[in-house]
C-alpha cells in the first residue's frame, strides 16, 4: 500500500469522529495547513477524520474534489456551513479588544459564536453519533515530536507535515492532466529552481520582499539559469526579468493579474474560479518538482513549499537553523522573525562587502 492507502485504512479504524470544515474564510494554504494540523491531531488521538467542504471558498462546484483525489470520507450536511467553524478568539482577548478599541459589538459576536458552537455540537452528536467533534474543538501543538509508527512518522513538525501533506495532496485526474499540459507549454528544462514573489493583500500583514531581492537570490545564491516563478502580479514578474536578464524566467501568471486579494477571489464564481485555482495549483506542482525552492516564511504557499521540500530549500528571510521554529508560528510571528533576520543581514559585514 502507498502512504495514502495506509492513511485511509488507519483513519477508518478509529471510532470517535472529527467533522472538519475546510475552506471557511482564509486563503487556501492557511486552510490547508490547518486541515493537515487537524489530521495530525486526529492520528495521535485515534480520531477518525472526516471532511466537510461543500461550501469551500476555493471550490467552484463540489469543494475538495473539484481539484483533489479523496483521502477520507466526506459529509454534506448543510448545518456545518453555519455551525461548524474555526475556533474563535478567547474571552480574554475579545474583552481586551472590545475595551481598548471601543468595539462593544465584539462581545455580541462572541456570545453569538458560543451559542452557534453549542448548537453545532448538539447537531453533530445527533447526526453522526455521540463521539463526534467539530472543527473548533481541536487543539494543536506543532512544537513537539510526532509518533505515528503506522505511517512512518517519527520526528518534528516539518517531518510530520511532509508525510501527511503527501496524503492530502493528490490532484484529481482532470487537474493532473491539465497540469501536465500547462507544464509542457512552458518548455521548462529538466532542472530548474523555483521561487514565489507575493504581491496583493499580503502587504497588509507582513513586509513583502521586492523582485530585485529574489533576482539577487537566484543569481548569487542559487546560481540558477532557469527559474519558475509563482506570483500573483505580472508586474512583479516583469521586474524580475529586468533585474536579472541573464536568467530565463517562467510563470503561469497572466499579464492581466495585478495582485491576489482573498476577499475578491472568494467572490469569484464558476469557470473563472476554476481557471484561477487550476493555474495556481499547477504552479505549486511545478514548484514541487524544482531542484531547489527559495522563498519567504510569510506567505502561505511559500511556507508550504519550505516545509514540503525541506531540506532542498533556501529560506529568503529566515536561517535554516531557525526554520523548524518559524514554521510553528502564526503569520504575525513569522513576519516579526523575518524582519529581525533581514535587519541582521543588512547590518552584517558580509552585506557591506
Amino acid at each position: 500500500m502507498d502512504l495514502q492507502e495506509k492513511y485511509i485504512t488507519l483513519n477508518r479504524s478509529f471510532k470517535p469522529v472529527l467533522i472538519y470544515h475546510v475552506g471557511i474564510d482564509a486563503g487556501f494554504f492557511t486552510e490547508y495547513t490547518s486541515m493537515v494540523n487537524a489530521m495530525l491531531y486526529c492520528l495521535e488521538n485515534h480520531i477518525q477524520f472526516k471532511l466537510y467542504s461543500a461550501d469551500a471558498n476555493f471550490g467552484y462546484r463540489n469543494g475538495w474534489s473539484d481539484y483533489f483525489a479523496p483521502f477520507c470520507d466526506e459529509v454534506t450536511e448543510a448545518f456545518n456551513h453555519k455551525y461548524n467553524r474555526h475556533p474563535a478568539p478567547s474571552w480574554k482577548r475579545i474583552i481586551r479588544e472590545a475595551w481598548c478599541k471601543k468595539r462593544p459589538n465584539l462581545l455580541k459576536w462572541k456570545i453569538k459564536t458560543v451559542i452557534f458552537r453549542k448548537i453545532g455540537e448538539y447537531k453533530a452528536r445527533r447526526i453522526y453519533g455521540p463521539h463526534t467533534l467539530l472543527t473548533h474543538q481541536i487543539p494543536f501543538n506543532p512544537c513537539k515530536t510526532f509518533h505515528i509508527p503506522e505511517l512512518g512518522i517519527e520526528g518534528d513538525y516539518i517531518h510530520a507535515f511532509q508525510q501527511i501533506s503527501q496524503v492530502a495532496w493528490k490532484l484529481n485526474a482532470d487537474l493532473q492532466q491539465e497540469t501536465l499540459r500547462l507544464a509542457r507549454s512552458l518548455n521548462l528544462p529538466q532542472t530548474y529552481a523555483g521561487i514565489q514573489v507575493r504581491g496583493g493583500d499580503k502587504v497588509t500583514e507582513v513586509r513583502l520582499l521586492p523582485p530585485s531581492y529574489y533576482a539577487q537570490i537566484a543569481t548569487e545564491k542559487l546560481h540558477a539559469s532557469h527559474v519558475f516563478v509563482l506570483t500573483d502580479d505580472y508586474t512583479l514578474f516583469s521586474q524580475l526579468e529586468q533585474a536579472a536578464p541573464s536568467v530565463r524566467w517562467y510563470t503561469l501568471c497572466t499579464p492581466q493579474e495585478q495582485g491576489y486579494v482573498n476577499s475578491q477571489f472568494t467572490q469569484t464564481r464558476g469557470n473563472r474560479k476554476l481557471e484561477q485555482m487550476t493555474r495556481f495549483l499547477a504552479s505549486m506542482e511545478i514548484l514541487m518538482h524544482a531542484s531547489v525552492y527559495a522563498g519567504s516564511i510569510a506567505p502561505g504557499p511559500s511556507l508550504f513549499l519550505l516545509k514540503r521540500m525541506y531540506p532542498s530549500i533556501l529560506p529568503t528571510d529566515c536561517s535554516m537553523e531557525l526554520l523548524p521554529h518559524a514554521v510553528t508560528l502564526p503569520v504575525a510571528g513569522r513576519g516579526k522573525l523575518a524582519e529581525e533576520y533581514l535587519a541582521r543581514e543588512k547590518d552584517s559585514p558580509a552585506s557591506d562587502a
